[in-house]
């Protein structure tokens, strides 16, 4: 993918026998790019590129200007607990970033066993983490026993469903859609993929890892935002971690475990809603 970028200003900040070099450049948006590819490609965050660009969602369009700033000092990590809400494209590194901390310390500090999360998720940052976050698992319990009987009434028709009857499978799988409020619905061309196929890597262009999170959507960015948490129909609740050279539009490509399923998936019409 080419890049323009035009270096406007360069600094340096002499303190005692150190010094820090700050970098600010302009980047020309080009077909196919989104703020999670050039916040990548430049090791800035996608928080950092909306402030210095006063944007207030993850849209971008092709010959668009952008102020990126890649040598900005890193926040110090907090001393006491605070707390951040993850927005649309969102990664762990990401965060991490921002506030001067490790991913292994926001994993601990909100138990976390892989580096999937979703948007509208909180998460704590600093000394005080851990203890608040043992509130917060005590709580996510008490949910889960709430809302235990609905997966046992689900579960026979997980266990029910073969190629006979999958219409009807697909039909009780809409009705039961997943937890959240739908704040959209469009109809998609829906083809699959998986990890097993040759050639393909286990890691999502977010950073997920498919052996660890396989309930994955390809989207579009500028369709559906990367970190969505989606329902797609005859597939299930998703998150939109990964992005396709193929994917535009109102397409998406379902992750599955095995090749076979694939092609047992072909190409389908289905409705994704995209949940709060």
């Amino acid at each position: 993918m080419k890049k323009t970028v035009v270096a406007i200003a360069a600094g340096l900040i002499i303190a005692g026998s150190g010094s820090t070099q700050a970098f600010a450049a302009e980047y020309k948006v080009q077909d196919g790019d989104s703020l999670w590819k050039i916040s990548n490609e430049n090791n800035v965050s996608i928080k950092q590129l909306k402030e210095d660009n006063n944007l207030s969602s993850n849209l971008i369009f092709p010959n668009q200007t952008l102020q990126v700033n890649s040598g900005k000092e890193k926040s110090t990590a907090p001393t006491s607990n605070s707390k951040y809400t993850v927005v649309s494209g969102d990664t762990l590194s990401h965060i991490a970033l921002d506030y001067g901390v490790t991913v292994n310390q926001l994993k601990s500090w909100n138990n976390l066993s892989s580096d999937l999360i979703l948007v509208g998720q909180k998460l704590s940052v600093g000394s005080n983490a851990v203890a608040s976050e043992n509130n917060s698992t005590a709580d996510n319990s008490n949910n889960k026993v709430t809302e235990q009987p609905k997966e046992e009434k689900a579960a026979p028709t997980t266990q029910k469903s073969t190629s006979s009857n999958e219409a009807s499978s697909n039909s009780s799988s809409n009705s039961s859609s997943a937890q959240g409020n739908v704040s959209k619905e469009i109809t998609v061309t829906a083809t699959a993929y998986s990890k097993a196929e040759p050639g393909l890597s286990h890691m999502t262009a977010t950073g997920i890892d498919l052996n660890d999170n396989p309930r994955v959507i390809a989207v579009d960015p500028s369709v559906i935002p990367l970190g969505s948490k989606v329902y797609v129909e005859g597939y299930g609740q998703a998150i939109a971690a990964d992005t396709g050279g193929a994917i535009k539009g109102n397409k998406i490509d379902v992750h599955l475990n095995s090749v076979q399923e694939v092609n047992n998936w072909g190409v389908k019409q289905v409705k994704v809603q995209i949940l709060d």
